[in-house]
């Protein structure tokens, strides 16, 4: 059966996203391998990686790296062992006079440090053969990788820079990697498929010049292709900005989403202030009758050459996941501006929404990433009908929000 692609390029990476099974694959420099700390074996792909390679010969070299490994530390303990112990030579020694005491405390040391299990840090990668898979798919080699127990974006992202650094140190052209921590009970394909994104742009600088690696992400699913494809595709017309919402000029509209607990908090009380008294009349008197969504002229705004401020008055009281408020919400700001007031730009404070559009214990715990996430499932999903804005900015002064959207929607 063919498999399902889309191919994106990255600076010295092409990503192969593929809908299958990863101990599929054949014709690759390497296979990784997801482990954990123990380098032991675990449920699902990285148990069928196990016996596609055949699992006495995988367990038999994770072992003898364990082995090696424990026999570096050992080594490295020592040499802080005998240093402590010239620094002391000076000092007086009291005097052992119970040497049976003495050897017993030697044993008791001796058998824990026998039986202490070695582990290998989140993110560690390195090689190995792959045994069954180099004859029948070939495959060369492993690539094994201590994933995260759960998710958790840093350690994700570490694990999949050190896994392109490793293939790139030893010359691979071609590896395939799982999709990372998918036992994760809130696991969510655009979620982990943009920290995979940001790594591909993260590791650049570290990568030897002049060099081409082809990354081939397999999904086991449609919903993980969709989420993997969809995060990965440009979505060049969309732009960021550190000018705050009420300095930006020559767009068509400005959103202004307001609580109608605290109307004058932030980014909404800012927008008010400079369109003047004047919208904040007009919003008034449109929320008197009934309307949540209110389009007004621009007033004194008019001065940045913007036409409309389009005001949305939150929180949404629908019953809906956050996910799903942030969905309405930005496919409601899209049909307006294309059905209605056909207009090609817009600008979002994308900041200032949690608080308007979620009650107050709706924003515990929230990851602002989401909100450009889903700011990008709406453009998506709006173009799947041929409609297609032709400039939307995103004002936002957090920095490393900043580059995080300018990662997702590049």
């Amino acid at each position: 059966m063919q498999l399902q692609t889309s191919i994106v390029k990255i600076g010295i990476l092409t990503i192969n996203i593929q809908k299958g099974n990863i101990t599929d694959q054949e014709d690759l420099d390497a296979l990784v391998l997801p482990t954990n700390p123990l380098l032991l074996r675990e449920p699902g792909i990285s148990a069928e990686i196990f016996k596609k390679c055949g699992s006495d010969n995988l367990e038999k070299a994770l072992k003898k790296i364990k082995e090696n490994e424990k026999q570096k530390r050992n080594q490295k303990n020592d040499q802080i062992g005998d240093k402590g112990i010239q620094n002391k030579q000076k000092e007086k020694q009291p005097l052992i006079l119970d040497f049976t005491e003495f050897l017993a405390m030697q044993q008791q040391e001796e058998q824990e440090q026998n039986q202490e299990e070695i582990r290998f840090p989140f993110g560690y990668v390195d090689c190995l053969k792959s045994y069954n898979l180099k004859d029948g798919q070939k495959i060369q080699n492993l690539l094994f990788v201590v994933e995260p127990e759960s998710f958790n974006e840093q350690l994700i992202i570490q694990s999949i820079k050190n896994i392109i650094l490793k293939s790139n140190e030893l010359g691979f052209k071609k590896v395939a990697i799982p999709i990372l921590c998918i036992i994760d009970k809130n696991f969510e394909p655009k979620v982990w498929a943009f920290q995979y994104k940001k790594s591909f742009y993260d590791v650049q600088q570290q990568l030897k010049p002049n060099t081409e690696l082809e990354i081939v992400i397999v999904c086991f699913n449609d919903d993980v292709l969709y989420g993997f494809q969809k995060t990965f595709q440009s979505s060049e017309f969309v732009k960021t900005t550190n000018q705050y919402i009420t300095d930006v000029q020559n767009v068509e509209v400005i959103i202004n989403p307001v609580n109608q607990n605290n109307p004058h908090f932030g980014a909404s009380g800012d927008i008010i202030q400079k369109a003047g008294s004047a919208l904040e009349q007009d919003i008034k008197t449109q929320v008197k009758k009934g309307k949540r969504w209110v389009l007004s002229k621009s007033f004194r705004l008019e001065e940045n050459n913007i036409k409309y401020v389009l005001t949305y008055i939150g929180p949404i009281d629908k019953r809906m996941s956050r996910a799903e408020k942030l969905q309405y919400f930005f496919q409601k700001i899209l049909q307006i501006c294309n059905d209605q007031l056909q207009v090609e730009s817009i600008c979002i404070p994308l900041l200032a929404i949690p608080q308007a559009i979620f009650y107050q214990n709706e924003t515990q715990n929230f990851v602002l990433n989401r909100i450009a996430i889903s700011l990008k499932d709406a453009i998506l999903e709006f173009e799947k009908q041929n409609k297609k804005h032709k400039y939307i900015m995103i004002s936002i002064q957090n920095d490393q929000m900043r580059e995080f959207c300018i990662q997702l929607f590049s």
